[in-house]
């Protein structure tokens, strides 16, 4: 490039050479002087001058960031692409057009911004965007599909894709395939597959598509995303609705969770209770038993058992007329220090 530049800039100062020294002489000749234009002066610049145009056109520096196709306005196109680097071409007639190799993103996207082309030459990316892409899904409904695809030019086929497209390819090819691809599927698809698990399916689908059609016409699909899903608004507030319907349904589920555990929990604390009961009544049951058969093998036990309670040493006991006592202590003791013996 610095090469082309020089020769073209020395092009330039010997062509303004040459007609200041052609205004000079005819400047002098209109003031009285007796002045020639000097025939090797002259031809010197002239040839100079054609000398470092032609020598300028011959040589092309392509970029790092770009490819090169020559047009000879002779045999046609060549074939070989012009990559990075110095190269010699036929001065006047080949025609080189460059195209870069960077990458570049066509995006669709909600964004209120227009369509626009910008450059940014640091990165070397070429961004262009457009509005959302708005299909019908197979319910009918309609969906909003944000999308960004990468791709750059294939070198070895920028020939091919000058001789078809040249630089339309973005409106000729790209922005076609990629809208007419993106809506069959979404066609083939419900709103719920599209937003939920089968996105990442759909977006490969179209991947793959897309990179044949790149292929075939000299570009290359680095990758295609899709970035966001949009719903109109009626069908946003009926998502709306059946979430709240959702949250309150397993909101109710949740509850009824509660209260069945809760009857579990119940119906094991009064399984507790009545089997902690039976065992009690059960328990007194046998010791009211085996008390009745003491008594009944011992009748007098419960009278002593009664004095005994009144006093544990009394010996003699006064008792009034009418006491409901009808045995001696006497009789009673031999019968009790028998039974305590054992």
């Amino acid at each position: 490039m610095v090469i082309a530049n020089l020769l073209g800039g020395l092009a330039t100062i010997l062509w303004i050479g040459l007609f200041a020294y052609i205004a000079y002489v005819l400047y002098a000749r209109v003031r009285g002087r007796s002045k020639k234009i000097s025939i090797v002066v002259a031809l010197t610049l002239i040839l100079g001058a054609l000398a470092a145009s032609t020598a300028s056109a011959s040589v092309v520096v392509i970029d790092a960031r770009e490819v090169g196709v020559v047009f000879n306005d002779i045999y046609g196109l060549r074939r070989e692409p012009l990559l990075p680097g110095l190269h010699f071409v036929i001065p006047f007639i080949d025609h080189v057009y460059r195209y870069p190799t960077v990458e570049q993103i066509y995006t669709m996207t909600g964004s209120p911004e227009p369509v626009s082309e910008t450059r940014i030459r640091g990165a070397g990316i070429v961004v262009s965007r457009e509005d959302t892409l708005w299909s019908p899904t197979i319910e009918g409904l309609q969906v909003g599909i944000d999308s960004s695809t990468r791709f750059a030019i294939n070198p070895e086929m920028a020939p091919q894709l000058h001789a078809k497209l040249q630089d339309r390819y973005l409106e000729v090819l790209i922005r076609p395939a990629v809208r007419s691809v993106v809506r069959h599927y979404v066609s083939q698809n419900t709103v719920t597959d599209i937003y939920g698990p089968k996105r990442a399916e759909i977006q490969s689908a179209i991947t793959e598509v897309l990179k044949g059609r790149f292929e075939e016409e000299g570009l290359l699909l680095l990758s295609f995303d899709i970035r966001n899903v949009h719903f109109t608004e009626d069908y946003r507030k009926a998502i709306e609705q059946k979430q709240i319907a959702q949250q309150e349904a397993e909101r109710m589920q949740y509850i009824l969770e509660k209260e069945r555990r809760e009857a579990e929990r119940k119906m094991i604390e009064a399984e507790g209770i009545k089997k902690a009961a039976i065992t009690k009544a059960e328990g007194e049951a046998e010791a009211l038993r085996l008390i009745s058969e003491a008594l009944r093998k011992n009748p007098d036990l419960l009278t002593y058992r009664y004095i005994e309670k009144l006093a544990p040493n009394v010996r003699v006991m006064m008792l009034p007329t009418g006491a409901p006592f009808i045995i001696s202590l006497e009789q009673l003791l031999p019968k009790v220090e028998t039974e305590s013996s054992y």
